[in-house]
């Protein structure tokens, strides 16, 4: 039986046993999953829950209390008859959740006897808004709407935004790394004492995207990065290493900084690390939604993107940056240049927009919501 949201599955007498959840990829797809896991866990507090997912990815889930095994899908399970090898693992499963709907989960969870639910499909109205605008396409429903909807027919309300969990040993080692380095700046006193310091949280920037039509310009990241720290706010900066490698100048900036760090640990650390800082600053990637999972207001950057493609920061008070230009969005993922040579969408996302949405964000007040740009 195969529901995509509406209609009713019949829940057995003592709840389900074995619950499968499938979201295969990529890093922020994963995450927004979680709030669906907490349901069905809080929902069937007795079932264990498998959580499948490519082995690059694992960190974002195998940690949360609420999964009791964590599958990896092995970098070379490309063959169908890999899959279908694989999928006998489903067997014991009394219900799958599949929210990815790819070819490979498709194969994974064909001819199973279990009940199988899944999230209702966006890509007809996502692709309205790269291809055809003019029929003024309504927004997507948030990924995490759609994700809800796939356990619906359980009578499993999803409630709350995503809510990532790094590990103990990651949380130590934050809290250890954090007080090695804690920044005094330098601000005015009441009393206009120059040499009067505080100590910050510092601000976690986050500049790197798989697509480089994501990525705000190098050169914007390094006058953000000298009026923040003008300002008396210490940086944190998040990505991995061969990321890191892609931003040679603002790297090399930031090493000459003492009031900046950078950090290409693992995924749990950086998580981990992420809770000490006092807001995020980012571009519409994965990272994006790790720091709003791990509590954070965050600054999001769209490009090549929009917000109304459903992918906006789950929850309350992010400040979402995004000009609207009319050729934008022009792709649903990203892509390595873009297509019209100006690259108007992040050349003209000014540095001094930015660090206003950042000042609002370390203020005191309501939360800031969705900002758009002229």
């Amino acid at each position: 039986m195969t529901l995509p949201g509406g209609g009713r599955i019949k829940v057995p007498a003592g709840g389900f046993r074995h619950i499968a959840v499938l979201r295969l990829s990529s890093l922020g797809d994963v995450v927004l999953t979680l709030p669906v896991v907490h349901a069905l866990a809080a929902a069937h507090p007795e079932a264990r829950i498998s959580y499948w997912v490519k082995e690059e990815f694992r960190d974002a889930v195998r940690f949360d209390p609420a999964i009791a095994h964590v599958r990896e899908l092995d970098r070379d399970a490309l063959r169908i008859e890999d899959l279908v090898s694989m999928s006998a693992e489903f067997e014991d499963c009394d219900l799958i959740v599949d929210l990815h709907r790819s070819l490979r989960t498709r194969i994974l969870t064909a001819r199973q006897k279990a009940p199988l639910v899944f999230a209702p499909a966006a890509r007809v109205v996502r692709e309205r808004w790269v291809h055809a605008r003019w029929t003024r396409p309504a927004p997507a429903p948030h990924v995490t709407a759609r994700y809800a909807a796939a356990v619906a027919p359980l009578g499993v309300v999803v409630t709350g935004s995503p809510r990532m969990t790094a590990g103990t040993e990651a949380e130590a080692w934050a809290r250890e790394w954090i007080a090695a380095w804690r920044p005094a700046t330098a601000t005015l006193s009441p009393d206009d004492d120059p040499m009067w310091c505080e100590r910050r949280a510092p601000i976690a920037m986050c500049p790197a995207a798989h697509h480089a039509t994501k990525r705000w310009i190098e050169a914007h990241w390094l006058v953000l990065h000298e009026r923040l720290t003008a300002a008396g706010h210490p940086l944190l900066y998040f990505s991995l290493d061969r990321e890191r490698r892609s931003f040679p100048a603002l790297s090399a900036f930031v090493e000459q900084d003492a009031r900046a760090r950078w950090c290409t640990e693992p995924l749990p650390r950086m998580a981990a690390l992420m809770s000490h800082c006092a807001t995020a600053v980012t571009c519409d990637t994965g990272l994006m939604h790790v720091a709003a999972a791990r509590g954070l207001r965050v600054v999001a950057m769209f490009g090549s993107t929009v917000p109304e493609l459903g992918f906006a920061p789950a929850g309350e008070g992010h400040a979402v940056l995004c000009r609207h230009e009319p050729c934008q969005p022009c792709t649903l993922h990203g892509r390595a240049e873009c297509p019209k040579g100006h690259f108007r969408c992040m050349n003209e996302l000014a540095p001094t927009i930015v660090q206003a949405a950042v000042e609002q964000m370390l203020a005191p007040r309501d939360p800031v919501g969705i900002a758009e740009q002229p």
